[in-house]
């Protein structure tokens, strides 16, 4: 009886002794990146650390919050941000190059861009595009973004705004800030001021600052806001200008909105946190947006929520280790003919 008793106590005393050597070797790389000789290397791995639901924790081991603070990425963006000018974007020249042949209705374009991989959808015709939500915003899962465009018999479609997700689990059914749907807020304060991303009746896309009652009052149709957790804005790129003061944060899976002057709509998705790709940056989403020709851009939920369906699949990697998030809001892609307004 002793002597079968001995390989099990061994096995057990090996193994925790591994596991404890594994928790002290990944102890001793947080505190090397956390209190190395790099500040810019603890500030990007704070900053991406910050960025997550579920591992924010993981930032403090180490460092205090006022020694945190000195790596916080700051928004100097006020509320009074400018405008889009409708003026620069042309929705009818998508439609002529769409009706003489030039242009495919929707094209799905992988990118690989330095370091950053992911999918980039192409709407020639924005009309095509309307968010899409969960049944209900209440304390119950929303929906995963496949479920989300089959509810709305889409062909494609990206998570949006950001949400309450206090456990970090993916389960969160109830939206950050303001969602408009079809000329109506639906959840949000009228008179409140939010970084909105929005489309509005003539399919032009809005990124910046309004209240809901003002949104409404722009013809804005479906709109959807997203803050970082250090206070980074969701503007990124106005009337072809780049909203530097929300370039902060650190290296993770993006998620973003972007349209150029003829009306096409950017949709792209950056993959990250895998063996392909740590991620990217806010810089490089704007980089890749200019790119394709954005004259507007606004960010949208990133981290583990960063997903693209696409013909009824996942088409970029998802960051999260237990599956696809359930999200409230989503940009639906409907089909080619099927257009709101």
């Amino acid at each position: 009886m002793n002597q079968k008793k001995h390989p099990i106590g061994r096995f057990f005393a090996i193994l925790g002794i591994t596991l404890l050597c594994l928790v002290l070797c990944l102890l001793g790389i947080i505190w090397v990146l956390e209190r190395g000789p790099s500040p810019t290397v603890t500030g990007m791995f704070t900053r991406s650390v910050r960025e997550t639901s579920a591992i924010r924790w993981i930032s403090n081991i180490f460092l205090t919050d006022e020694e945190l603070n000195e790596y916080k990425s700051v928004s100097t963006e006020d509320l009074a941000t400018e405008s889009v000018n409708t003026s620069l974007i042309h929705v009818e020249k998508a439609a002529e190059r769409r009706e003489s042949g030039e242009s495919e209705s929707v094209k799905l374009i992988d990118i690989a861009e330095g370091t950053c991989k992911g999918k980039l959808l192409i709407v020639s015709d924005p009309k095509q595009v309307i968010l899409g939500t969960s049944d209900e915003f209440v304390k119950q899962p929303g929906l995963q973004l496949t479920d989300m465009v089959a509810k709305y018999n889409g062909i494609a479609g990206i998570n949006a705004g950001g949400f309450n997700d206090e456990n970090g689990t993916g389960s969160g059914g109830i939206p950050q800030g303001i969602v408009i749907v079809d000329g109506q807020v639906v959840y949000g304060n009228d008179l409140t001021p939010y970084h909105l991303v929005g489309l509005d009746r003539d399919g032009i896309l809005h990124v910046g600052s309004m209240s809901g009652r003002d949104a409404v009052a722009n013809g804005i149709q479906w709109a959807v806001s997203f803050v970082t957790h250090d206070g980074l804005a969701s503007s990124l790129i106005i009337n072809g200008e780049i909203q530097r003061q929300n370039l902060g944060g650190g290296v993770n899976p993006r998620t973003a909105l972007g349209q150029r002057d003829d009306g096409a709509l950017l949709l792209l998705v950056l993959d990250g946190r895998s063996i392909n790709t740590l991620g990217a940056t806010m810089e490089d989403v704007v980089n890749i947006m200019l790119e394709y020709g954005a004259v507007n851009a606004g960010n949208l939920d990133g981290g583990s929520s960063s997903v693209m369906v696409y013909d009824g699949e996942i088409v970029n990697h998802c960051a999260s280790v237990t599956g696809p998030r359930r999200i409230p809001t989503g940009f639906i892609v409907l089909k080619e003919g099927v257009r709101y307004g």
